[in-house]
């Protein structure tokens, strides 16, 4: 994606200088209203996007966005980077805020798909079963089509003990013979 270079870069400057300011909760806490009001306001979107409109403008919007929900520290961030012309960055900054975060804080994400609602117990069991070294966010998906079993994701890695996986596999298996 074009940009994402630029968004982990700012991302980064505004984690240290949270950091440095001692304001690194309410950062994040203003990146997840950042983020959370970009995806549900497409026309939000559309105007940080837009070249016609002027930027003078674009902080206008932003401003009265965001002036009494975010720290003045964000607020200043984001007016810095409508001034420089990469507003249309600022999701992807604040997505990218928030996995930088979550690294600093030693903080995995996994996400575990099931074909039911898991329990609390069954979560904190596998919570409990996975050996990572930090603290576990687990993010719980139902998808009825695997049909039972779960498929975990840690990262990029993946493990699929799924039922319809299983069922796939062994169709694979009788097809080869």
């Amino acid at each position: 994606m074009k940009g994402t270079k630029s968004a982990i870069r700012y991302a980064q400057s505004l984690l240290s200088l949270s950091i440095e300011k001692g304001v690194l909760e309410e950062a994040k806490a203003d990146m997840v209203l950042v983020r959370s009001v970009c995806a549900e306001n497409h026309e939000l979107e559309l105007m940080l996007q837009s070249p016609i409109i002027k930027p003078e403008k674009k902080q206008s919007v932003l401003k009265a966005v965001f002036e009494n929900s975010v720290s003045d520290l964000s607020l200043q961030f984001i007016h810095l980077i409508t001034e420089k012309g990469r507003e249309r960055l600022l999701p992807h900054i604040a997505t990218s805020f928030i996995e930088l975060y979550k690294t600093h804080k030693g903080i995995v994400t996994v996400q575990v798909t099931s074909a039911l609602t898991l329990s609390q117990a069954q979560k904190d069991a596998i919570a409990a079963d996975l050996k990572i070294n930090g603290t576990i966010e687990l993010v719980e998906k139902v998808d009825p089509k695997i049909l039972g079993g779960m498929i975990i994701q840690i990262g990029d890695k993946r493990f699929d003990a799924s039922i319809a996986k299983k069922i796939h596999d062994l169709k694979f298996d009788i097809s080869k013979q």
